[in-house]
């Protein structure tokens, strides 16, 4: 669990980007003079076995050639929905809250638009999806939330999913993640309401989603749009439905505890809801589902009829014991239920990170690292990059001053790198 402070961010369309390939993202032959020059290069190869992931009988994932593939990677954590923690921006502790702040203040939807396309654009750039490929790494997981495709009245930003932000930077990674053989796992990190109390759903203390049909509706159809879109599909790995749901605190009116009998009922009923919502779109994508902090929570997939499913744990366990037990949780469910699993988000502590990655490996368990970069100077191993980058203050900086400061200092090339981090991936992503 992440203990920290969450800001979100986004909006709508900007950047007109020309994709598409492997049937991602727009149908073949749409906007042929946008794609004319991408045509015209040569495609690079694609490793060996770079298919279309399922699960097979047995529980493991598998490619095309019916090859078992482990996802080794990290999370573009910070990417498409900010986090004040790890980010630059300061005087506000969500990303609805930045936004508030900055519409209060009189800034237009198009200076808003041009804030976050700058930042979005020098934060991940391809080179940094190169950067996870020379580690050997095959494998980012993507985190975004409501607000990149919908309004606060959750009303898509465009009935043109071109011409919506959300599906632009999706896209655009995708692409990057295609050209060097990486699979993406998308994963919803903010759900309209908020699916928590947490700060990393970008909207504090409210966790409105479960009890507001207006909420569920909206996410139900973000998940649509994006499964006809990316249906067929083979860069993208799986569908994370839902981060965190009820990682709660007690002292708001919604603080279910995580595990209780109410939290439960709850969170499966939005999974049971969307994963058939999905499956409506799309039969060929895995669907990943995350139990907070336990196994213990998740049903039996063939009760509910879902198919295609991999659990879900973030490890945030510090001692060997902990690690060990949630490991063979996560091997229990596989056995039991013949589902793939996966550790979405970890950091198991200076001491005991490098048995954690070992026991991950040893079990064939898939894994996503937390996180790729962060701004607020060196964390520990929390990120494979850092640096101390100022903060844009949404309560006073001018429009100049955040579009600055939000530009091309952002790029990793200005970053140093965590040595302790990087030899850990290069050494687990072979292992």
């Amino acid at each position: 669990m992440k203990n920290h402070n969450l800001i979100k961010i986004i909006v709508s369309s900007m950047l007109v980007l020309s994709l598409f390939v492997s049937g991602c993202g727009k149908e073949e032959g749409e906007n042929e003079n946008s794609t004319t020059t991408q045509n015209t290069q040569k495609e690079e190869p694609k490793k060996k076995g770079f298919s279309m992931l399922k699960v097979s009988e047995k529980g493991y994932l598998v490619n095309e050639e019916g090859e078992e593939i482990v996802l080794k990677g990290v999370n573009f954590g910070g990417f498409l929905i900010q986090e004040t923690w790890m980010g630059p921006v300061g005087s506000s502790e969500s990303s609805s809250e930045s936004l508030s702040i900055l519409k209060q203040r009189g800034f237009t939807d198009e200076q808003i638009k041009a804030i976050y396309t700058s930042y979005a654009e020098n934060f991940i750039t391809e080179q940094d999806v190169k950067n996870v490929a020379k580690l050997g790494l095959n494998c980012i997981r993507l985190p975004f939330w409501y607000r990149n495709f919908m309004d606060e009245d959750c009303n898509f930003y465009s009935e043109n999913p071109d011409e919506i932000f959300g599906f632009q930077m999706i896209d655009r990674i995708v692409e990057y993640a295609d050209k060097n053989s990486i699979y993406v796992i998308l994963d919803m990190h903010g759900c309209p309401g908020g699916q928590s109390t947490d700060h990393s759903c970008g909207i504090i203390g409210q966790n409105a989603l479960y009890t507001n049909e207006k909420y569920l509706d909206a996410m139900q159809r973000i998940w649509e749009a994006i499964a006809e879109r990316y249906k067929d599909c083979r860069t993208i790995a799986a569908y994370d439905i839902m981060n965190e749901p009820m990682n709660n605190n007690s002292t708001y009116e919604n603080g279910w505890a995580a595990g209780s009998d109410i939290a439960v009922s709850h969170t499966i009923s939005v999974y049971d809801r969307m994963v058939k919502a999905v499956r409506a779109k799309d039969s060929n994508h895995i669907i990943t589902l995350e139990g907070v902090w336990s196994t213990d929570m998740l049903p039996d997939p063939a009760s509910y009829g879902w198919t295609g499913i991999m659990y879900q744990l973030h490890l945030y366990d510090s001692t060997t014991d902990m690690i060990n037990y949630r490991v063979s949780e996560l091997e229990g469910v596989r056995r039991k239920y013949k589902v793939a699993i996966y550790v979405g988000e970890f950091n198991n502590g200076d001491t005991n990170q490098e048995y954690a990655y070992k026991k991950y490996n040893k079990s064939k368990i898939s894994w996503t690292m937390w996180t790729y970069k962060v701004t607020k100077g060196n964390l520990g191993n929390w990120s494979l990059y850092y640096a101390d980058i100022p903060n844009a203050d949404m309560a006073s900086d001018s429009y100049e001053t955040i579009l600055q400061k939000w530009g091309k200092s952002l790029d990793t090339k200005n970053f140093k790198k965590n040595y302790t981090v990087d030899r850990w991936l290069k050494i687990y992503s072979k292992d």
